[in-house]
Parts: structure tokens; C-alpha cells; sequence
């Protein structure tokens, strides 16, 4: 990578005496430098390899690296109106298109090849169709690829289908929300923050810690910079037959089971309250919200299946730290993809097709198909473990 005036032959044999120890010595500790510096320069430039080789991985391989899933999901309540067979839903979510036509192309034949063929029931988006107005075009197509569902398709919207970021700005955007919650918090307690009220020393460093923990809780927002045309996007999937549940229920079909769906917890207006009015409470009820944080709500209790996305699963996943940034306050770090519970309400979070930042690296994109089965008989006291989950 990376002989003068003459002398004697005693004197001679004197002075090369004494000086080859000198001179070997010298040349053995530049030596020993010079090794240890190539050594370093080696090691670096493996690091350097390596690190290359997995940005070119995380940035090249992964984010078109789509996976096909699927599970079985059993109620955990005994509910009437499920199908015996039950119900074949295809979950997609945060397909995040933005007109990147040779990555979303990629992505859109990856979605047709692995649901080709297949008996859907239903087609389930939530959430995050777009990051920018830029991919309607890449979405509708992505959903003609599909097969048609027999009971329908059905979507939520996510924050970035009303609302696109500056993430170049979300530090200091992140630090103005955290104040703005200190100040809350301390209002809501009859007095306001010392962090807030005072901008140095010590009550500073504790502003800055609090703010650390903060951030490692997954609250870090971009910077809204402009709104997505959000009604287009209706407009054209509804034509496509996709009904969208904002804070409202269906019924499917004939059977007993209900769709549940609420608007964005961010930057919709979202009442589970209202969207759960007229539904059975003894009925099979699956609830789509795009921000898992739903499950914070008491009347998600009432939802056998929680199907939602907004995580990425992480989307950067190191070994022995897990997902880095999961966007979730009340799931944690294991729980920001896949399969997880809350009492009797199961809850599948889907890792999105898309990304907001063009990597990934742990945290592939996928699609899932999930078998949605009635509860064993004699399962209404509840089964424990995964026995209720295939």
C-alpha cells in the first residue's frame, strides 16, 4: 500500500565496533515502525473494504431483496362469522414510491412474480403509498400487478401520504418537538420544565440528556416540507376498487368479520372510538392502522388482529443492538416487525416495501401473505403461547 580521511585497521575495527550495534538498533526499531504502520494501513483498508462492500449491500442489494412471508394467525377468542377455512389476506404496506421508476419497476415485477397465481381474499395496504406525489403512477401499478382480491381491497392512509419531510432537518425539528413536549409536560403539572426554563449549566446538560432519551425512544421527525395530494391518491385507488377505512368499519361480505381502519396517528385525525361504532363486540375484528402506537388506545383491546406498518422493521438492523430507529414509542425493539401480543389482540407489523432513506440492511422489504383462522374450540378462556399462531 497504503568512506573519508583514512585510519589504521585498529581504529577502523574500533569505531565499526561500536558503531554496528548503534546502527542495527536504529534500523530495528524503523523497522518495527514501518511494519506496524503497514499492518495499520492494512487493517484500515480492510475496514474501509468492508464497510464499502456492506454500504454497497445495505444501498444495491437489500432494499430489492423482496421476501414472501406468511403465517397463520388463530383468533384468540372464540368469535362467530369467521369462515372454518378461514381468510387469506395479502398485507402490503410503506411502498413510499416517489417516480423512482427503475428501483419501483424493480420492486412492482418482485410483488407480480410472488403473488402470481395465488387466492387472495383480501388485499390490505397500511399505509405510506407514497413519499411523494411523484409515485402515484408506480402505486397503481403495483396494484394492477395483483391478483383481484374476492372480498376487496381495503387501505389507511400513512403520515407520508398527506405530508412530505426535509430529514435534513430533523435534528434541529426533532429538538423543537422535545422542548415542545417539556413544556407541555410541565404545564400539565402546574409548573414548567427547569430544562425549558433555564438554557445553561446544569439544568442545560439535563435538557440534553432528556432530549437523548428522547430520541432513543424513536422520536425523530423530519421537517414537514410540503403536503402530498392526498385526494388524488383516494381518487385514483378508489377507481381501482380499493376502499379506504379512515375512521370507519365494513363488514365483509357474508361472513361475520369486520374491517376496522383509522386515520394516521401523526398527521390524520384518527377516532378509534368512532371507526369501532356499530361493531358487534362478540364479531371477528381486524384493525389497520399505520402507526403500531394504536395499541396505546384501550378500545384496541377490542381488535382480535392489529395489522399495521410506519416501522421499516427498523430498516438498519446492527447484531446485538437490533433495530436502530423503529419509529414506535410503545413497541419494542424485538416487536418493530412480525408477529407480536397484547393480551388477546395479536399484532402484525409489516417491515414496507419502501424506504424513506434508499437502504437497508437486516430489515428487507417483503410482502406477507396471513391465513386468519376461528379459535380452537375450547379456547375462549384463551391459549397461551404461540399455539394460536401458525
Amino acid at each position: 500500500m497504503f568512506e573519508g580521511a583514512e585510519c589504521n585497521g585498529d581504529v577502523r575495527r574500533t569505531l565499526t565496533a561500536k558503531s554496528r550495534p548503534s546502527v542495527e538498533s536504529s534500523s530495528g526499531v524503523q523497522g518495527g515502525g514501518s511494519q506496524r504502520l503497514q499492518v495499520l494501513l492494512a487493517g484500515l483498508g480492510a475496514v474501509a473494504g468492508l464497510g464499502a462492500a456492506l454500504g454497497g449491500y445495505a444501498l444495491l442489494y437489500e432494499p430489492f431483496d423482496v421476501r414472501t412471508e406468511r403465517l397463520e394467525v388463530r383468533l384468540l377468542r372464540d368469535r362467530a362469522g369467521l369462515p372454518s377455512e378461514g381468510l387469506t389476506i395479502l398485507h402490503l404496506s410503506d411502498t413510499h414510491f416517489r417516480g423512482a421508476d427503475r428501483r419501483e419497476h424493480a420492486k412492482i415485477e418482485q410483488v407480480r412474480r410472488a403473488t402470481a397465481g395465488e387466492e387472495i381474499d383480501l388485499l390490505i395496504h397500511t399505509g405510506d403509498f407514497l413519499h411523494n406525489d411523484g409515485g402515484l403512477d408506480n402505486v397503481l401499478a403495483l396494484i394492477d400487478c395483483i391478483p383481484k382480491p374476492r372480498l376487496g381491497a381495503y387501505a389507511v392512509t400513512g403520515n407520508h401520504d398527506y405530508v412530505f419531510y426535509n430529514m435534513k432537518r430533523a435534528p434541529q425539528h426533532s429538538w423543537r418537538l422535545f422542548l415542545a413536549r417539556e413544556a407541555a409536560n410541565g404545564a400539565g403539572n402546574g409548573t414548567l420544565s427547569s430544562s425549558v426554563k433555564k438554557g445553561s449549566g446544569k439544568a442545560g446538560i439535563r435538557n440534553l440528556l432528556r432530549f437523548g432519551r428522547y430520541l432513543l425512544r424513536n422520536r425523530f421527525d423530519g421537517e414537514p416540507a410540503g403536503v402530498n395530494d392526498i385526494g388524488r391518491l383516494r381518487r385514483a385507488l378508489e377507481e381501482r376498487g380499493m376502499q379506504f377505512l379512515d375512521n370507519r368499519a365494513v363488514r365483509l361480505g357474508e361472513t361475520g368479520v369486520h374491517l376496522v381502519g383509522v386515520e394516521d396517528l401523526m398527521e390524520g385525525r384518527p377516532d378509534l372510538k368512532k371507526s369501532l361504532k356499530g361493531v358487534p363486540h362478540d364479531a371477528p375484528t381486524v384493525l389497520l392502522s399505520h402507526n403500531p402506537d394504536i395499541i396505546e388506545a384501550v378500545e384496541a383491546g377490542r381488535a382480535d388482529l392489529i395489522l399495521s406498518g410506519h416501522t421499516h422493521g427498523g430498516q438498519i438492523v446492527l447484531p446485538l443492538i437490533g433495530p436502530t430507529y423503529t419509529q414506535t414509542e410503545q413497541l419494542s425493539r424485538s416487536e418493530a416487525s412480525g408477529y407480536s401480543r397484547r393480551g388477546r389482540t395479536q399484532v402484525y407489523v409489516h417491515r414496507g416495501l419502501g424506504e424513506g432513506v434508499p437502504v437497508r440492511f437486516g430489515a428487507p422489504p417483503h410482502v406477507t401473505f396471513i391465513r386468519l383462522l376461528p379459535a380452537r374450540q375450547n379456547s375462549s378462556a384463551g391459549a397461551g403461547g404461540d399455539g394460536n399462531r401458525g
